[in-house]
């Protein structure tokens, strides 16, 4: 497959949405029965919605999956009624984005086996689509020229964060132009490693955009993770029962492909540097970014009364809202229950929903 026709015609290319996370840290919006992907956070549109969006804006319908949680296949449909039948993957549980990048494969193959997939969390925040989808394509060169490559899209860090993963780039690729080979990847860092981080400029926020042949993507699962592939092998096999469906993914580890499969390359994997506004409201904190505040500094979502409350993020749904005398707080009420943390502490809210990842 030549370059051209990878990244300008676009006639491959395949957007995988994944909507299957839980977005705990969004608690008490953030449910069981309507995940963070679900929720208009920002805006109209639903973090999936403006997701999808997204992907139209250069892809047809007919080249665009999204894998989500068997419970939340209701929730797809009515917020993407466009969604062809046959391009709604339903995982039976949750095992992270190997497993679902792994299922969408087989469904991908059945559809293009010269297919390109570009990964697409559901949960991010991109305001600006043009330049985003210049970036993608720029990416997807990239994977015309190195067919053999993973490549992700590397986002240039504006402060020390501790809850994403960073990668740290190596030498520069001479085509396309700002290109990078990846050296290595780190986990969430503590405060101190965040802030050397930022200072080093080596390295970039791994924001969990991917993009790779379908026969790459593959053979990296079936060499890094052989028994998950040994079980999507049968999945395949056996496609459309979904007795053989549950059993296999009931067996699967929990692991990202970032840990599963990237991590452990060695070398080939390549980055693009995002030139767009980007988040992943992976917490309330995150409001505070890109929503517009308040003379007094708070970002307000709602029905709320404040009185001598600066610099807090205050969301009310379903009921009324009264602060007073507080600064640098997050409070969240909803049907489901009532969140009050510290600004900046909102990463831990899932240590005390009692859930996990």
């Amino acid at each position: 497959m030549g370059s051209e026709g990878t990244a300008d015609r676009l006639d491959h290319v395949f957007a995988i949405v994944l909507a299957g996370g839980k977005g705990e840290r969004f608690w008490p919006l953030s449910t069981g029965t309507e995940p963070k992907a679900f929720l208009r956070l920002v805006g109209d549109e639903s973090l999936l919605q403006a997701t999808v969006r997204r992907a139209r804006s250069f892809l047809p319908w007919q080249q665009i999956l999204v894998i989500g949680g068997r419970a939340h296949a209701g929730l797809v449909r009515e917020q993407v009624p466009e969604l062809p039948d046959g391009n709604l993957l339903l995982e039976p549980v949750g095992r992270d984005t190997a497993a679902a990048i792994g299922l969408a494969s087989l469904q991908l193959e059945r559809i293009d086996p010269e297919a390109v997939m570009v990964v697409l969390p559901a949960d991010h925040h991109v305001p600006d689509v043009g330049a985003f989808v210049a970036v993608l394509r720029r990416g997807l060169r990239l994977v015309g020229l190195r067919p053999s490559w993973a490549v992700t899209i590397g986002i240039p860090p504006t402060r020390p964060e501790t809850g994403y993963g960073y990668l740290e780039v190596g030498e520069a690729l001479p085509e396309p132009s700002g290109a990078f080979r990846v050296r290595g990847f780190s986990e969430k860092p503590d405060a101190r490693t965040a802030e050397r981080l930022l200072r080093g400029g080596r390295h970039y926020w791994n924001g969990g955009i991917f993009l790779w042949r379908l026969a790459t993507i593959q053979h990296l699962l079936s060499r890094f993770m052989p028994a998950e592939w040994e079980g999507l092998c049968r999945i395949r096999s056996a496609w459309g029962d979904n007795a053989v469906l549950e059993r296999e993914f009931e067996g699967f580890r929990r692991l990202s492909i970032d840990y599963g499969v990237l991590e452990r390359m060695e070398g080939a994997v390549a980055m693009v540097p995002a030139d767009f506004a980007w988040d992943d409201l992976g917490s309330w904190d995150a409001l505070a970014r890109v929503l517009p505040a308040q003379e007094d500094g708070n970002v307000i979502v709602g029905d709320v009364r404040s009185l001598d409350t600066s610099g807090s993020v205050i969301v009310s749904t379903g009921r009324q809202v009264a602060t007073v005398g507080v600064s640098g707080m997050i409070v969240v009420a909803s049907k489901d229950g009532v969140l009050v943390c510290q600004r900046g502490r909102s990463q831990e809210v899932r240590r005390v929903t009692g859930e996990t990842r």
